[in-house]
Order: structure tokens, then C-alpha cells, then sequence
């Protein structure tokens, strides 16, 4: 525990860890953890706050790399609270374009997939914006479905949740109007130059282990099958991705379209599957 505990003493902790934003970490925790409101600690960041050994653990696990949102055990995603813990990946703000993706191409009454749902962020957000859609969601690790199916529950949405291998061509049965998935992506090389946060979140979600493509292909292989016609099929890709998952649409037969997320990057390539192309 650092002694005494004031805004400005855990900020200064956080910097020399080599955290960023530290100063906005630092009002999140003491936040969480002593009830204090962040207005309250902005305008007094030299007061003393109570100590607890809640507060000492959430400063320990922080200094020691775990992620922030672990610490705190929430975390927000299109503007709903999500639980997350070290059984699935942290939503992160880049997936929102995905889940806006689903939503836009999602018709009235529509049936939606959410392949390697993790937390359930995606399909979650997806049922609590379009309440006349009909939503499933499939993940193989028992760990995370769970997380999924407490975060459908905690948010009062109703989620058809499928466990399951997305590899394998029998997981699922009849047409979706819009297939969705964010899979693992990060390359194995890119995996041992990752920041010390990402070492806490599950490996088999961030990696095929290979290069980072091995999803797509499968996916690609398997869905379109699954699809309405007209239907939609959107991944979420890493920035330098986008031409590698467009060649794998293109010689599935399919018309693949980028889209690009607010810091410019390609993050989200779908196809329809009235932009099929007979050979």
C-alpha cells in the first residue's frame, strides 16, 4: 500500500511504472475503490483518502502490469457496463465500429451471429440496440461464455448463446441475415513485442499462433453458407491487415469493402452476399 494515499502520490506511482494516462487511471481507482467522486479528487489531490485493503490490492495489481480494467472488473462498451475478467478479452473502443457495422446492416426482425463472442460485448450491445432483432452468439471456452451469458443478464437483453468451435462446419444451423466476428488476429511475431498488459488477457484470444489470418480463412470457408440472401459478413482486423482479409474475400468469390475506425486505421472488411460472383 502506498502511504499515504493521495490522487497525487498513485499518479506519480502509475507514471514511474510506466503506465500512460496515468492521472486518468489514477481518479479511476481511487474512484472505484474509496467512493470518493473523481470531482471530489481533482479539486482535493493531495488529500488523504482512507486506506482499505480493497484499494492496497487494486494499486498492487495495477503497478504490477494487470490491466486496468481487470482491476476494476468493468468496464464500458457502447455505452454499457460490461464485467470482465481474465476469461476473454478486454472490449476495447476500436470493436465499437464492428458492433455499428452489425447494427446498420442488421434488417428489421433480423437474425444476427456473433462468432468468438469473448465477453459478449458485440452481441450484447447488438441485442440491447436493436431489441426487434433475434441475436446468437458462439464461443468455444466455457470460461468466457459464462462471462458472456453474466454481461447479457447484467444489461436485460435476451442472447442466444452457442458453445462451440467456429471451425467447425456443423456449430451452427440456419441463415443469419448478419455474421459478425472479431477473432483472434495478432500474429505470433507480433505477440513478443506486445505491451505487458496484454500477457494477462487470454493468449488463444489474441492469436491463431500463425499469422494472424488463419480465422478469416476458416470463416470465410464455412459462413457464407449461413447467410440470407443479401445477407452480411463483417470482421474486425488489425490496422495493417485490411489488403491480406480482402485477398481472402476476393478469392472466396466475394466483393470485400474496408471500413475505417477514428483513427484512420482499417479495422472492420464485410461483403454481401448479393456481391457474389459466379466463377
Amino acid at each position: 500500500m502506498i502511504f499515504p494515499m493521495t490522487l497525487n502520490r498513485l499518479t506519480r506511482e502509475l507514471e514511474a511504472a510506466g503506465i500512460e494516462d496515468a492521472a486518468f487511471e489514477a481518479r479511476l481507482i481511487c474512484a472505484r475503490f474509496t467512493g470518493v467522486t473523481e470531482a471530489k479528487l481533482l479539486s482535493e489531490p493531495d488529500a488523504e483518502l482512507q486506506g482499505s485493503d480493497e484499494l492496497a490490492l487494486a494499486v498492487s495489481r495495477r503497478l504490477a502490469r494487470e490491466p486496468l480494467q481487470y482491476v476494476l472488473g468493468e468496464w464500458e462498451f457502447m455505452g454499457l457496463p460490461f464485467d470482465v475478467s481474465d476469461k476473454c478479452l478486454i472490449p476495447r473502443a476500436d470493436t465499437e465500429l464492428l458492433c455499428e457495422t452489425a447494427i446498420i446492416y442488421l434488417p428489421h426482425g433480423g437474425r444476427m451471429l456473433d462468432l468468438y463472442t469473448g465477453s459478449g460485448c458485440i452481441a450484447v450491445s447488438c441485442a440491447h440496440y436493436r431489441p426487434d432483432a433475434v441475436v446468437s452468439a458462439l464461443e468455444k471456452y466455457p470460461g468466457a461464455l459464462e462471462s458472456a451469458k453474466k454481461n447479457a443478464e447484467k444489461n436485460g437483453v435476451s442472447v442466444g448463446f452457442i458453445e462451440a468451435d467456429v471451425n467447425d462446419p456443423a456449430a451452427v444451423t440456419g441463415e443469419y441475415d448478419v455474421i459478425v466476428s472479431n477473432p483472434p488476429y495478432v500474429t505470433a511475431e507480433e505477440m513478443e513485442t506486445l505491451a505487458p498488459e496484454l500477457s494477462f488477457e487470454p493468449r488463444e484470444a489474441l492469436t491463431d499462433g500463425g499469422d494472424g489470418l488463419s480465422f478469416y480463412r476458416s470463416i470465410v470457408k464455412i459462413y457464407p453458407a449461413h447467410l440470407a440472401a443479401g445477407g452480411t459478413l463483417a470482421f474486425e482486423h488489425g490496422a495493417a491487415q485490411g489488403e491480406a482479409v480482402r485477398q481472402i474475400v476476393r478469392e472466396a468469390g466475394y466483393v470485400p469493402e474496408t471500413l475505417f475506425d477514428l483513427g484512420g486505421h482499417e479495422r472492420v472488411t464485410l461483403f454481401h452476399t448479393k456481391t457474389y460472383t459466379e466463377k
